[in-house]
């Protein structure tokens, strides 16, 4: 039986800081591709009337199961073989139209006569119903509207690792036998009304893209992985969402509201993993709270390496820009900023993909979204959030947070819990462990300062809202980046 805490105001507001709220039978989060994969071959074999794929790349080549070897078919010949099995089956696919240029998506340019999506119920669509320079960025599958995963990972290539992330696992290879270094990542399975929910977001994208409305479906069971242990169950979550203006669309703001509240809700600790760390807005919230003497922890686990030279200059390069303010508010050594090594010698970094916040043992926030200008108000977004109102939920929000941080640690997540529970610090938890060929490595020390400025051009090359003649001139006429 859930015990209840005391009663107090949810943080959650449908409307300002989130889509909506509804309940959920069980919820688990899926740490590393592996994981996810194995999850979702499993469901979507399950399902009986329609899945509903949205992302920002997909690749059919994709092998959800490699460690099979040929016992694994490729992501689309399964989709075929599923819909060939099954006669009430649909299955739609849309994916952002310029994942050709940007991500490892192979179907675009096959002649329409070879290609698996010709099968009559298997609907394959490319979403270009954005505005300039924006991106759909959204990872959803959504099984029989009753089953849905949400989070970082695409089904592509380039995502598949195991929670060991060896520097040179045989089958951490992309379908060319070209290897790729470790990656770690997060997606969320749900079921029940929140499932529903993100099936109609899902349902609206592909509607907005262009194509012909899903018809409904009658409610039908969750095809619930059998694999998957619930961390959580009979509770209710929050999704957010980010939109930007596009025709008849109006934005939504959700996700950056959502961000601001679960920060400033802090008082113990705040734990962040995030492909990028460059929004200026949740640099100052997080500054103020370093600046308090009774303010949380700050401990920010941020990938490395950056693809290209623009995402060196402008998001590494503010990342770091961000890091020096946060150290200069840092008084009383509350912070930490790291990103996790498989091995040292030669150091093999791990590619940190999720977009992950845990704030105390009271919020968790799983999603799309980047700490970056651009997934607050410009891509296509979608995030879900669990509130700890529950002894329950509170046990599994700090679990998840020992999972993701024992893994990095290479130790057992019951081992760093216990270590936590002891110190009462989390960065005297890390700290303990910190200390084998797994780790967490902090990143150098620059100079402290005083005043957050944004590398030149980050206002265009990072934008938090469609380019429009208007943002241009706001941003030509301020001073600001």
């Amino acid at each position: 039986m859930t015990e209840s805490l005391p009663p107090t105001a949810s943080l959650f507001a449908p409307g300002e800081n989130c889509h909506a709220v509804a309940d959920f039978s069980r919820f688990a989060l899926l740490i590393d591709g592996e994981a996810y994969f194995a999850a979702l071959e499993e469901a979507l074999s399950q399902a009986q009337r329609r899945i509903v794929i949205i992302g920002w790349d997909f690749n059919s080549q994709l092998k959800l199961r490699p460690e099979r070897g040929d016992d694994s078919p490729a992501l689309g010949d399964f989709l075929c073989a599923l819909a060939e099995a099954k006669p009430e089956l649909e299955i739609y696919v849309l994916i952002w139209r310029n994942s050709i240029f940007y991500g490892a998506n192979v179907d675009i340019p096959l002649p329409l006569t070879s290609r698996w999506s010709d099968h009559p119920r298997i609907h394959f669509k490319l979403d270009d119903a954005h505005p300039l320079g924006a991106c759909h960025h959204q990872k959803i599958v959504c099984i029989d509207d009753s089953l849905a995963f949400t989070g970082g990972v695409d089904l592509t290539q380039g995502r598949w690792d195991t929670p060991h992330h060896q520097p040179d696992h045989p089958l951490r290879v992309k379908a060319d036998g070209e290897p790729y270094r470790p990656v770690h990542d997060v997606q969320a399975v749900i079921d029940g009304a929140v499932a529903n929910v993100v099936a109609g977001i899902a349902a609206e994208r592909w509607r907005t893209a262009g194509c012909e409305p899903l018809p409904s479906l009658a409610p039908l069971k969750a095809p619930w992985p059998q694999g998957v242990t619930p961390m959580l169950t009979d509770h209710a979550a929050a999704i957010a969402r980010t939109m930007p203006a596009y025709e008849t669309q109006i934005d939504v703001a959700e996700i950056r509201k959502l961000n601001q509240d679960l920060l400033l809700a802090a008082t113990r600790s705040i734990y962040i993993e995030s492909q990028y760390f460059a929004v200026p807005e949740i640099a100052e919230i997080l500054a103020w709270h370093l600046g308090r003497h009774d303010g949380p922890e700050v401990v920010l686990v941020v990938n490395a390496e950056s693809n290209g030279m623009l995402e060196q200059y402008v998001m590494a390069n503010n990342r770091d820009r961000m890091f020096a303010l946060l150290r200069h508010a840092d008084k009383y050594g509350r912070l930490r900023t790291y990103h996790p090594v498989a091995c040292l010698e030669p150091e093999c970094q791990i590619k940190t993909h999720s977009k992950v916040m845990i704030v105390d043992d009271r919020y968790l926030r799983v999603g799309s979204s980047n700490f970056n200008s651009r997934s607050l108000g410009l891509d296509t977004e979608c995030d879900m959030a669990l509130e700890g109102s529950t002894h329950e939920a509170r046990k599994a929000i700090a679990h998840t947070q020992a999972l993701l941080i024992g893994e990095h640690l290479g130790v057992p997540a019951a081992k760093f819990a216990m270590t936590l529970s002891c110190s009462g610090s989390l960065i005297d938890a890390i700290e303990t462990f910190n200390q084998g060929h797994r780790r967490l490595t902090p990143y150098p020390d620059l100079p402290p300062e005083t005043e957050l400025s944004l590398a030149p051009g980050s206002s265009l090359l990072d934008p938090d809202r469609p380019i429009d003649l208007k943002y241009l001139w706001d941003k030509l006429a301020s001073p600001s980046p």
